[in-house]
Parts: structure tokens; C-alpha cells; sequence
């Protein structure tokens, strides 16, 4: 049982750091949408990414691996599909203002308590 407390600081900046490493692979699949043969990426799970960038001091980038065709693909072999990115792209953008609140509040607690 792990019963040490994780860094409020270090643990916002590690999901901001996967949040902007999720929406470049998902703006890269929306710019080669009509490209032939152009596969979709994905991004590992913040769980996958947490659990390399606790060993080391800064956080490495997420791995990226090709997405397996969820909704459709056309003749060219090109599976990326515009509505699903631009869902996956506000997702994103969502969970990125959170996480950046949640930093931030952190932030503006301590600098509270030492003023």
C-alpha cells in the first residue's frame, strides 16, 4: 500500500502535460483527414502515461499508437473520421481547462494560507 501523498503541483502538471500531448496527435489526425492512407493515432491512458513518468524527473512525452478503426474507413485506407477527432478534441479542451482550474486553485490556496 502506497500511503505516500501525491503533489498536488506535480500531478496537475503531468495531466496537463498528457492533455497537450493528446490534442496534438488529435489535431495531426484532423489535418490528414483527407490524406490516402493515413492512419489514425491515439495517445496511452493518463494511467499508462503516470506510471512511466513517476520514474523519472520530467515527464516524458506519451507513447502514441495507431487507433484501430472505430467508426468507419475509406477506399484509400485513411481511417480517421472528422466527428470522432472533433469530439476527442473537445474532450480534450475540456478536461485541460480542469485540470488547469485545479493547478491553479492549488496555487492560489497555499499563496492564501503563507500571505
Amino acid at each position: 500500500m502506497n500511503i505516500e501523498t501525491p503533489n498536488i503541483f506535480e500531478l496537475a502538471s503531468q495531466r496537463l502535460k498528457w492533455l497537450s500531448d493528446r490534442q496534438k496527435v488529435v489535431s495531426e489526425n484532423i489535418a490528414n483527414a483527407d490524406t490516402a492512407g493515413y492512419r489514425a493515432k491515439e495517445v496511452e491512458s493518463f494511467d499508462a502515461y503516470l506510471e512511466v513518468a513517476t520514474g523519472q524527473a520530467e515527464a516524458p512525452d506519451a507513447s502514441v499508437f495507431e487507433s484501430e478503426a472505430t467508426w468507419n474507413q475509406d477506399l484509400t485506407g485513411n481511417n480517421v473520421v472528422l466527428e470522432e477527432q472533433i469530439l476527442e478534441a473537445n474532450a480534450t479542451s475540456g478536461q485541460y481547462k480542469i485540470a488547469a482550474n485545479l493547478y491553479r486553485k492549488a496555487h492560489d490556496m497555499i499563496r492564501a494560507v503563507s500571505g
